[in-house]
């Protein structure tokens, strides 16, 4: 089972990285079907997502697509309240079910948004209330187990506020450092799981990861990314909202 969920996993960080996406979503939908502990599964995700996402990160970072200013003051208004929100006591069913709405929102809005046309990173600026919007995805992201980037993309691009691989990287980072405040929460609550089975798992996130985030940070076109971004989002939030209806 547990080289399954490997080979799994595995394609999922290849697709969701090259999107600047961690994945999170589709490993708790996986994980979930599974007799694993709900500490487990929200560790697994959370550790898998960050994983992935530092790996993209740096491979943005390389490529020059990361807008620092910019992206600093949407982690300033997100992560606060990612770390509240992370420390809620939640229910199984409506946890799963507010997912998977958000998520098959977010990707059909994205499937009907025109890309912005290429921007330098010195014209990218955010409007005011972007950073309440931030505040929000961080509630949302931090109740959810996810980075958020899902739902923070599709708005990125409705405002133009950048090009396509600009919002990716940024995305990239902004579920970075949200994940890790998912996991300072469970570490502070003491409710992380650990076996050797994540192991694999890590392991594979990570190769796939690496690869994608080299497609997506340098081989794909926008529309490549913005129509994959939008079909792994759909699929992930159908593929959940089956599992616990």
């Amino acid at each position: 089972m547990i080289v399954f969920n490997a080979i799994i996993f595995f394609f999922i960080a290849l697709i969701y990285s090259s999107a600047g996406f961690g994945g999170g979503s589709s490993y708790l939908a996986m994980l979930s079907q599974f007799p694993y502990s709900n500490s487990f599964i929200r560790f697994t995700g959370l550790s898998c997502n960050a994983l992935v996402t530092s790996v993209g990160s740096i491979q943005f970072y390389r490529k020059g697509w990361i807008v620092h200013k910019p992206l600093f003051g949407l982690l300033l208004f997100s992560v606060p309240f990612c770390l509240w929100s992370a420390s809620w006591a939640m229910n199984d069913k409506a946890y799963f079910i507010t997912l998977a709405f958000c998520l098959v929102v977010a990707g059909i809005a994205m499937l009907f948004q025109k890309l912005s046309a290429p921007i330098e990173s010195k014209s990218i600026h955010n409007p005011w209330w972007l950073y309440l919007v931030c505040a929000a995805i961080g509630l949302l992201s931090g109740y959810t187990g996810i980075g958020g980037g899902v739902y923070l993309a599709p708005i990125l691009h409705f405002i133009k506020w950048g090009s396509a691989k600009h919002i990716a990287a940024s995305c990239s980072v902004f579920i970075l450092v949200n994940s890790i405040a998912g996991l300072i929460v469970q570490a502070f609550n003491h409710t992380i799981v650990w076996s050797y089975d994540q192991l694999w798992l890590l392991l594979a996130v990570l190769l796939g990861g690496a690869i994608g985030s080299r497609m997506g940070s340098s081989i794909l076109s926008q529309n490549s990314v913005r129509l994959m971004t939008a079909v792994v989002i759909i699929f992930a939030g159908i593929r959940i909202l089956f599992l616990h209806l």
